[in-house]
């Protein structure tokens, strides 16, 4: 494989480790459909009863993984507006339903930037989750091991049960070269939405879309990622980037608004939704976007992004 197009040579200062953890399940439980979607509220709770082991900082360090705080840089602060974990949880939403005992559930993490030193805290605080469960107070779980991806693809057992959990020393890669190994450009794209891609414009969901009005909240939550948690910009104009994806033929669009579960509050119930199925695009100005649509497949997009909404895929034609 080779790569084509360009892209940012700072994308190479940019380190991710990306990890596939285990959970053996211990007892009966039902999982809603996208229940996986929700680990946020799950691990957040299950930091505020965390203890961390004798002599480490791990729930600082955990509390500024998935809360970080606001930049004190003012341009930086005006460029990602909200700071996003360093982290990308991607779980397979295919499963959902009566989990059993001894089942696996396999939970890809990516980390990324300055959240590759809190991969260790991040793994006890799994392990502290198990004791409470994955959803609801349900589905508690032991993991049973920690499996590694290197750039190329190539996945490898890091850790497993029994053996002495000390610090882990995953395959480090860099985004300069995950890129590199990408397929070959085509004259067209397809993306497929995989997890529901909840945006929102002046507060509200877009309940339909094209790629024109997808595509500045994915170029926004790449560079923002890339700032906040790579500490480079990778795009001095993204005025002109939006400007090229303008440009592009809208060969097919299948996306479509889902419900997929009802929030109920004070005022009353509403229900939650997403954008789901595919799309396709063609023309010249793919050579200078197509990094950005790549690094997507990494990082979700979309509300939630950190926690597995906004997934999706690429196809080539």
């Amino acid at each position: 494989m080779g790569y084509c197009a360009p892209f940012p040579a700072a994308l190479k200062q940019v380190e991710y480790v990306k990890l596939y953890f285990h959970l053996e399940i211990s007892d009966y439980f039902n999982l809603p459909v996208l229940g996986l979607l929700q680990l946020r509220r799950e691990l957040l709770q299950a930091l505020k009863t965390f203890s961390e082991p004798l002599g480490k900082n791990f729930a600082s360090q955990l509390k500024q993984l998935l809360q970080p705080d606001f930049p004190n840089d003012p341009i930086l602060l005006r460029q990602i507006q909200k700071p996003a974990p360093a982290l990308v949880i991607s779980p397979d939403i295919s499963q959902y339903g009566l989990i059993e005992p001894k089942q696996r559930i396999i939970l890809p993490v990516l980390f990324i930037g300055s959240g590759v030193n809190a991969i260790d805290p991040f793994v006890c605080l799994l392990q502290h989750l198990g004791t409470r469960g994955l959803y609801h107070n349900s589905g508690q779980f032991v993991l049973e091991g920690v499996e590694a991806e290197d750039g190329s693809g190539l996945r490898s057992m890091l850790w497993y049960a029994g053996k002495q959990l000390d610090v882990l020393t995953p395959p480090v890669s860099n985004l300069s070269w995950w890129l590199e190994r990408q397929p070959f450009l085509a004259d067209s794209i397809q993306l497929e939405i995989i997890s529901p891609l909840r945006l929102l414009r002046q507060g509200k969901p877009l309940f339909k879309a094209g790629f024109i009005d997808i595509f500045p909240y994915l170029l926004r939550r790449v560079t923002a990622l890339l700032a906040g948690c790579g500490g480079i910009e990778p795009v001095d104009d993204p005025a002109g980037l939006i400007s090229l994806a303008n440009r592009l033929e809208l060969l097919e669009n299948g996306l479509h608004w889902k419900d997929w579960r009802t929030l109920k509050r004070e005022q009353g119930e509403q229900n939650l939704g997403g954008l789901l199925g595919s799309l396709s695009i063609a023309g010249v100005e793919l050579a200078e976007l197509v990094w950005i649509l790549q690094l997507g497949t990494l990082l979700n997009f979309g509300k939630s992004a950190a926690y597995g909404a906004g997934q999706y895929g690429l196809n080539y034609s």
